[in-house]
This record gives C-alpha cells, structure tokens and sequence, in this order.
C-alpha cells in the first residue's frame, strides 16, 4: 500500500515505498544547512532562521528536545533530501508533524510519502491518539501534501516563524479513527 512504512526496530529507521527515514546524526549537518539555507524554505516554516548556516544545523542537531526527527533519503540513492519529525504536544498521546524538503526534491511526491510514513509510526510505533499538523495558509504545496494524507481542517490562527515574523497559518487533524479509517479503506 503506498505511504506504508515499515520500522527497523534496530536502528528505528522508516522505510516507505522510495524513501528511507532514519534518525539525524551529526553527519548530517553539512547537507541540512545547505538545504535549509533557502529563503523560501524557511519563510514556510516555524523553526528555520534564514539565513541557515552549519552552526544553526549543529545546534538543532545537538538539542532538539523530544522531538523525533528524521533524516529523509531516497531509497537507493543516499544523500538527505529533507527532514521531518514528530513532536510530542501538550495534551497527552497527540504528535505534530512536521516536514521540509530541499528545494530540489519538490513535485515528486516526497513529502507526501514522507508524511504518510511518519503519520503511520506516529498511530502504531508511538502509540498517538491525534496527529496534528500546521501550514502557512500561503504554502499551497503543503496544504496539498496535508490534504493528500487525510487530515481534516482545525481551524486558522497566527503563529510565528523566525524568517517571516508573525503569519497566519492552517491547523489540520487526524484522530486514530480518521487513521485506521483510510487504513483499512486502502486510500493511503
């Protein structure tokens, strides 16, 4: 089934039909500040300061609270294409998602896949009751990508992100129900 992820207990690495999600390492530092280092990258997102440089990768490396984050790679072709993570939320058992490619690696379906494998270790690896996930409500390729793995729209409000100071920005949800649903309906 497309977006299936899989889990090596091992190295709690994710592996989806063309991808491979594995834990960042410090090695990764280099190709995360030179794909975060884009302006357009990071006006869309909450955490990125722009400019991006290596000092910026190493310390989110370095401390990234409880946030599971993982390095993005095309199965059969290594080398970091983005990251995502899920971070844990103030109410209990409820993740957000969050994910960024380099700008190379947009349009083909990435993200999606990406986010599905992630929604997917979230219900079964993490044991989540509520996926949620946040969007400018400029950033028409996230809000497809958002759409595309089924969740459901929350409710807008503003938020800020360290590249564009305050922005209006979409919250979307997905219970366990709503998962278990498009599971068993195949329509992921």
């Amino acid at each position: 089934m497309r977006g299936e992820e899989t889990l090596d207990e091992d190295d709690e690495c994710l592996r989806t039909r063309r991808l491979f999600l594995r834990p960042a390492r410090a090695s990764d530092e280099a190709a995360i500040a030179h794909l975060a280092n884009d302006r357009h990258i990071a006006e869309m997102t909450a955490r990125i300061p722009h400019p991006y440089g290596l000092e910026d990768a190493r310390r989110f490396l370095a401390d990234h609270g409880e946030e599971h984050v993982f390095a993005i790679e095309r199965r059969g072709a290594p080398g970091l294409i983005g990251l995502a993570g899920l971070t844990p939320n103030q109410i209990p058992g409820t993740f957000e998602l969050g994910y960024w490619l380099g700008r190379p690696f947009w349009g083909e379906g990435f993200a999606t896949e990406a986010a599905q494998g992630l929604i997917d270790h979230a219900f079964t690896g993490l044991g989540a009751e509520c996926v949620e996930v946040r969007c400018r409500v400029v950033n028409g390729g996230s809000r497809r990508v958002i759409q595309k793995c089924g969740f459901q729209y929350f409710g807008t409000s503003m938020d800020i992100s360290l590249a564009a100071g305050r922005v209006a920005s979409e919250t979307y949800r997905m219970d366990r129900r709503c998962w278990q649903s498009l599971k068993s309906w195949g329509g992921r």
